[in-house]
């Protein structure tokens, strides 16, 4: 008995969760180019080094539609924030397809989760996606409307460093500048 019940849960679409700590990759729904099955959730959770943000996009999606998205989707999600919910081939005015559009994510992670309900009446083949990291230029950021540097900011892969001005001298902050006595 317990092993029929395994057995009844495994192909019933058990969740799995899916590490990704690469700078690029590619991701695809179960199946991939072929239908997809029914009952499925998968989750990827994809982390890159602070400094840098997560481009994703889709070059292939063909979900089956359904109102506001509920019965087969893709969430894209950031941050603890909801990015996207993602359904059918064409957006509508309740639904979102992503088209030709690019998704970022808010800080150095992306959470993307494909479900699949129990039934399908129409082969849907899913979706292929690619990511990458992108830098961060933290030279354009601004905290409480003010720029991150006092007088010159140097952006790098994945960082970035405040310099002064000649008579000035770097604080200890890192960021301000002070003139020299």
């Amino acid at each position: 008995m317990r092993l029929y019940l395994l057995v009844a849960a495994l192909c019933h679409g058990v969740g799995s969760n899916i590490q990704l700590q690469k700078m690029y990759g590619r991701i695809t729904s179960p199946d991939f180019p072929n239908v997809y099955p029914n009952s499925k959730e998968r989750t990827w959770n994809i982390s890159v080094p602070k400094g840098y943000t997560i481009r994703i996009y889709f070059t292939h999606f063909n979900m089956e539609l359904s109102y506001l998205c509920e019965y087969d989707y893709v969430k894209i999600s950031s941050a603890g924030k909801l990015v996207a919910t993602l359904c059918g081939h064409e957006s509508t005015d309740t639904e979102e397809a992503p088209g030709n559009r690019t998704y970022h994510s808010i800080d150095n992670t992306l959470t993307v989760t494909f479900r699949s309900d129990y039934s399908n009446e129409n082969p849907f083949t899913g979706f292929e996606a690619f990511y990458a990291a992108e830098d961060v230029d933290e030279c354009e950021l601004l905290i409480d409307d003010e720029p991150l540097c006092d007088h010159h900011c140097h952006n790098y892969l994945g960082g970035f460093y405040c310099s002064c001005r000649v008579g000035y001298v770097l604080h200890e902050n890192k960021r301000t500048c002070t003139v020299l006595r």
